[in-house]
């Protein structure tokens, strides 16, 4: 079987000379799927498909067919004397003929396309190709397009798409009203419903695979603030960590329980009402296992997080089209709800963006596309395009084209390319920045952030802000503050005081929920402490007092987030204040041993940001090994909890907070409070954040109430229930007039409903 070829670059450049057919994104779904190896039940056979270099002197697909372990890996180049030159090259010159494979010259299609079809091989049975570039060096390459991989290094592995029996027919068929989809004439408001759970799937368990990981989806069900998770990456990569150094864009990885497995795991997560969102990354390949330099001309060099791809340069189209196809290839496949997209702002242009967006409405309209891109305004393409666009009649046609066909019902900042929504960088900053230290100009930058995030997805922290720095949540974080241990904690650089201050932190955070901390008298508390690498004695009402301002700004910050409409997210353990440090990095037995011995990587272990940290200080999963509460604070776990319950039903119960439109902010820059106005139709609420030190039981004279009328608390952070006071204002009439005062605790959230 014959799949349908691909113009060659040459002729759409000439189409477009000769103004004939313009090239747009509309490619037919077999363009889509045709690349790589693919299996034919009717025939079957086997079809292959690879970009190369345009110059290659051939290429060859080799099917393994008695492959014994180790046997032609990947890392190994065939060193062989090639036929003289004018001698064709063929598979006698190239490798030796032996029974444990077969290899077949592939057909060059031009513009660097290379096919082969009807090839006698199975689905399981290992190929790689053997590229000789123009200077007779011979390359053994896994596939680009490989959809199974069982190791980054060695041979890819034919896949059979039908594998598996999807049972949640109703989702799929948007039937089940759980689902959420894109709703571009709504203008962003497609995604109101959206709360995501952000989960890393190697550190839900012991086992760190798709099939224990059902016993969260379970939880996160059950608790019913998520109505969506995130999957960190799951592309194939070196170890299993938090997946964004992935090499093979369109395998899972096979460590996690492989692509059968993350089907059940999606299909049974639609079965218990959330949607699913896949995090994928278009922007770079991770450090190990990085072949596509001698594949072809995908990489053009390496970046800030690893190689970065050639979307501009020459043969760009192909580059494109490959990573498009993973974006499809994910939403089509594994039947995802969702895609969001990894540091946008870093793959160059727009083109591959406006293709990906594009591509996806018109094969998988119900599937949204989230960016995370951090760009306040539309930039030029030659900011992040470091070589000459040669192609640049096609892409000037492209870019005007598809900002229409993208953006013809919907909107999207900053990028206009039609992405469903993005994330909120400078919110998150604003909020983190105004619970760890409220003060000057804080209270102005919430007021400017929270219109521009009312379509956005916001946080308190993502996996970034968590295994990026230093393993420390907001809590640990808000302690070193409180107790000021960044200025006593030794060090000679900032950082290194950082770092003491961040374990510190979490050590003292550790300690206050332990059982023995209510017990323990001075002396006994003052060595604990200097157990912990603490030297100056702190008192247990200070760390009690700290650590309970720490829950109450966590409350605080969450609530902040929750109330501001559209798409919102928290990441695995904040709904429920887990206390664990949190590396991301995980490695199992012999993998640093084994890649010790490759001398492409052996050099980069400890120089590249995480690695260093695999054994000796990451914890193996924050699930299994999060901090449990016990003695003073054993219910905080429960508290917080049922915070974030009762948050999830006020969005339900009141629907300005969960689809309404700010109207309205008022701040008070003296006691660092400050509300937003949030109305939808006749409905109304306040929600008002005291990120200063207001009073309990006293009377806090806020003027500048946001308007006459009959207003009612509904909701109080600083309720009994969530471990606050519990005092609030629920029990006096409802306010009506501007002058009315509020009772405001210390770092709480309150909320009022507009009644008749």
């Amino acid at each position: 079987m014959r799949i349908e070829k691909i113009n060659s670059g040459i002729q759409r450049k000439q189409n477009l000379q000769n103004n004939q057919t313009r090239p747009t994104f509309q490619r037919n779904w077999s363009e889509h799927v045709s690349w790589g190896a693919n299996y034919f039940k009717e025939t079957g056979k086997t079809n292959f498909k690879l970009f190369s270099f345009p110059d290659a002197k051939a290429v060859f697909v080799e099917v393994g067919k008695n492959i014994s372990e180790g046997f032609g890996a990947i890392r190994d180049r065939v060193v062989q004397i090639l036929a003289t030159a004018g001698t064709a090259l063929t598979v006698k010159n190239v490798l030796p003929n032996d029974d444990k494979s077969s290899v077949y010259p592939m057909d060059n299609k031009g513009d660097g396309v290379y096919e082969k079809t009807d090839v006698d091989a199975k689905p399981g049975m290992p190929y790689r190709y053997i590229v000789v570039d123009k200077d007779n060096n011979i390359n053994l390459v896994k596939d680009p397009y490989a959809k199974k991989q069982e190791d980054i290094n060695g041979w890819s592995t034919i896949y059979d798409t039908d594998n598996y029996k999807w049972e949640n027919t109703n989702w799929l068929e948007g039937k089940d009203p759980r689902r959420i989809v894109r709703k571009p004439d709504e203008l962003q408001r497609g995604l109101e419903g959206l709360v995501i759970d952000e989960i890393n799937i190697p550190t839900l368990s012991e086992e760190g695979n798709f099939e224990t990981a059902k016993k969260r989806i379970d939880v996160i069900a059950k608790r019913g603030v998520a109505t969506a998770v995130e999957l960190l990456p799951v592309e194939n990569t070196f170890s299993k960590q938090w997946g964004y150094d992935g090499v093979d864009k369109f395998a899972v990885n096979e460590k996690l329980g492989g692509a059968e497995q993350l089907k059940s795991l999606v299909d049974y997560a639609h079965g218990k009402g959330l949607n699913v969102i896949m995090d994928m990354v278009p922007n770079h390949m991770g450090p190990d296992g990085d072949y596509l330099a001698q594949t072809g001309p995908y990489e053009k060099g390496s970046g800030q997080f690893g190689g970065e791809f050639n979307y501009e340069g020459q043969n760009n189209r192909y580059v494109r089209d490959w990573m498009a196809n993973a974006a499809l290839w994910w939403a089509n496949e594994f039947k995802v709800d969702g895609l969001r997209l990894d540091m946008t702002k870093l793959c160059g242009s727009d083109y591959l963006l406006k293709q990906i967006v594009t591509e996806v409405n018109e094969h998988n309209p119900n599937v949204f596309i989230i960016a995370e891109d951090g760009r306040e305004n539309k930039e030029s393409v030659t900011r992040y395009v470091d070589a000459p666009i040669s192609h640049k009649e096609e892409l000037d046609f492209i870019d005007t084209q598809v900002d229409f066909i993208a953006n013809k019902g919907w909107r999207s900042t900053p990028v206009n390319i039609g992405f469903d929504s993005e994330w909120d960088f400078r919110l998150m900053h604003t909020i983190k920045n105004a619970v760890l230290a409220p003060g000057a100009n804080l209270l102005d930058d919430l007021d400017n952030r929270l219109k521009a995030s009312q379509h956005r997805v916001k946080y308190v922290m993502s996996h970034d802000e968590i295994g990026n720095e230093d393993g420390t949540r907001l809590i640990p974080k808000v302690m070193v503050r409180q107790l000021n241990l960044f200025v006593k904690s030794k060090g000679n650089s900032d950082a290194e005081k950082g770092q003491n201050a961040a374990r510190a932190g979490q050590k003292l955070a550790e300690l206050v929920v332990s059982k023995d901390f209510a017990t323990m008298d001075d002396t006994k508390l003052a060595l604990a402490e200097r157990n912990l690498g603490i030297n100056d004695f702190i008192s247990k009402d200070d760390l009690t007092n700290a650590f309970m301002t720490a829950i109450a700004k966590q409350k605080l910050a969450l609530g902040t987030v929750l109330t501001i409409p559209g798409p919102k997210m928290y990441f695995q353990g904040d709904d429920e204040a887990d206390l664990s440090n949190f590396k991301f990095f995980r490695e199992f037995s012999g993998e640093k041993q084994q890649r010790a011995k490759d001398p492409n990587f052996a050099n980069r272990i400890v120089a590249e940001k995480g690695y260093d940290t695999l054994e000796s200080v990451a914890r193996p999963d924050s699930i299994l090994g999060r901090v449990k509460p016990e003695g003073l604070f054993k219910n905080i776990a429960t508290q917080i909890e049922t915070f974030s319950k009762d948050m999830a039903k006020l969005l339900q119960e009141i629907p300005a907070l969960k689809s309404g439109d700010i109207v309205g902010t008022y701040k008070d820059n003296n006691h660092n409070v400050h509300i937003h106005h949030l109305k939808l139709g006749k409905d109304e609420a306040l929600v008002i954040k005291n990120f200063g030190q207001g009073f309990h039981y006293k009377n806090y004279e806020y003027y500048g109430f946001p308007q006459n009328g009959n207003w009612k608390e509904v909701f109080n952070s600083d309720a009994k229930e969530y471990g606050g006071s519990g005092y609030s204002n629920g029990n006096r009439e409802a306010i009506t007039n501007m002058n009315q005062s509020l009772s405001l605790a210390p770092n709480s959230i309150v909320i009022l409903k507009k009644v008749k």
